[in-house]
């Protein structure tokens, strides 16, 4: 017990290490400062003035946002990438044909999985109910990540990028898993206390298991189990592709300079979710970003991401039971 916390604090202390070497290395006050100042004005549209349901949402009810969603998140990706290098004084990068291509492939492939719709006209058979349809279409948003954003990274990285270990972070590497498994339990309380605000009650649960009772003729818990695994096979997809393609795959064009446009753009996807949870993603994501570019795997994000994510919606089941 006793080397084992020993190893426990070794590790926790080349972690905030690391992360501080990282800023040390990356910060620049103007770069920066623009980056703080562009994310803000964007939460401002989306939350303040509701662009993201005057001008977003629409996009999806009309079936243009496959094509509307990567020419936006380009947009901010390039946005806050191309600044970022300007204000640095840093011209090899943009002088390089490969930054643009594989940061607008990266980009693009998420963004279409994101804008994406047409599953709305699937699943449909003499054998299956309107509950199972409506089940199967609502499994199908978490779980197409999987075949639309990891399998097609797999093989660019198998084309192009043979040098990086693993599937962009999807490795044998697990430096610091024990220090992201004690940081997770320690945001516990706080996300018990956040499921008290009624912005958090209104989103979570993402799954309504009184709803899809009976789907697939599967009972209450299996429906439920079936879901929640669709669920946290989209925190894979998203990991797999922010801090892995953008940060770790980016990094070999940009090095330290993939994390703060990868930020942003992390923090925008979030848009149409709660205000604090968009906030939060900013900070998460930097973190999340560093580890990844400083330890050259996700595990560490995984662990988080589906940890919080189950946590959120268990708060949310609890408190949607109470009220029934």
């Amino acid at each position: 017990m006793y080397l084992c916390s020993m190893e426990l604090r070794k590790s926790f202390r080349q972690l905030i290490d690391e992360i501080i070497s990282f800023i040390k290395e990356d910060f620049h006050p103007w770069a920066y400062l623009y980056s703080v100042l562009f994310v803000s004005a964007l939460i401002v549209v989306a939350y303040g003035f509701d662009g993201y349901h005057r001008f977003i949402a629409p996009l999806y009810r009309n079936g243009q946002s496959w094509w509307a969603m990567p020419l936006i998140y380009s947009v901010v990706y390039f946005l806050v990438a191309i600044p970022n290098l300007l204000i640095r004084k840093e011209y090899v990068p943009l002088r390089n044909p490969r930054f643009y291509l594989k940061a607008l492939f990266f980009v693009c492939l998420m963004s279409f999985a994101i804008g994406y719709t047409q599953y709305r006209t699937w699943f449909t058979g003499d054998g299956l109910t309107r509950l199972d349809t409506a089940f199967l279409r609502y499994c199908w948003v978490f779980v197409d990540g999987i075949f639309l954003v990891v399998l097609p990274l797999a093989v660019y990285k198998y084309l192009f990028d043979r040098k990086i270990e693993g599937i962009y972070g999807l490795c044998r590497r697990t430096q610091h898993l024990q220090v992201y498994l004690l940081a997770l339990l320690c945001l516990l309380p706080f996300v018990a206390a956040a499921s008290w605000l009624p912005d958090f009650q209104s989103y979570y649960p993402r799954f309504r298991p009184d709803i899809y009772e009976g789907a697939l003729g599967m009972p209450m818990w299996g429906v439920t189990a079936f879901f929640e695994t669709c669920y946290g096979a989209d925190f894979i997809t998203t990991e797999v592709f922010f801090r892995g393609a953008l940060v770790i795959g980016m990094a070999a064009v940009l090095g330290p300079r993939a994390v703060l446009p990868m930020c942003v753009f992390y923090c925008t996807v979030h848009f149409g979710k709660p205000l604090l949870e968009s906030c939060s993603a900013c900070f998460g994501g930097y973190i999340l970003g560093i580890l990844a570019y400083k330890t050259k795997h996700i595990w560490g994000g995984v662990c988080a991401h589906l940890g919080i994510a189950f946590m959120m919606e268990i708060m949310g089941l609890i408190h949607l039971f109470a009220r029934m």
